[in-house]
């Protein structure tokens, strides 16, 4: 049997098709977890937050691609409620330093913790083979899409 050999362009669909599926699966487990207490975007912005703290009012609103009024809506309620907490940059005027409070931290952990525990449980199917492969496959996504972290 010849086999034909593996293009980009076929991983390349594949990815398209599958990581929509994946990403579906966590959101629906997210939002599960999250409810009824938050939404998915503010839920988002704890995430987010959580990996960089001390990020701007405008980083935010580009990592969930929103105007920064609607952003700043957001901020407003999650500030309200206690899971944020907005500061003026002491150099920077302009700039609105966001960072989570403990409640937010202790919110987003009890999401996260939820939500790896349903994606551990549909792991659970795999032989040790398909769960290295897995491992494997994703080192490699996340070395060629990972976003840049500090210090990298």
């Amino acid at each position: 049997m010849v086999t034909q050999a593996l293009t980009p362009t076929q991983c390349a669909a594949e990815m398209m098709t599958t990581v929509p599926a994946v990403t579906r699966f966590l959101r629906a487990g997210i939002r599960r977890h999250g409810k009824p207490h938050l939404s998915l975007s503010q839920l988002r912005v704890l995430y987010f937050l959580r990996r960089r703290s001390q990020s701007s009012l405008s980083e935010v609103a580009d990592y969930l691609d929103v105007t920064r009024p609607t952003m700043s809506a957001m901020v407003e309620r999650l500030v309200q409620r206690g899971l944020i907490d907005r500061a003026g940059d002491p150099i920077e005027r302009r700039r609105i330093i966001l960072t989570l409070t403990p409640a937010g931290e202790a919110e987003m952990t009890r999401v996260y913790d939820a939500t790896l525990q349903t994606v551990a449980d549909r792991l659970a199917g795999l032989s040790e083979a398909q769960l290295q492969q897995v491992m494997a496959g994703l080192a490699v996504l996340s070395e060629l899409f990972d976003e840049p972290r500090e210090g990298r």
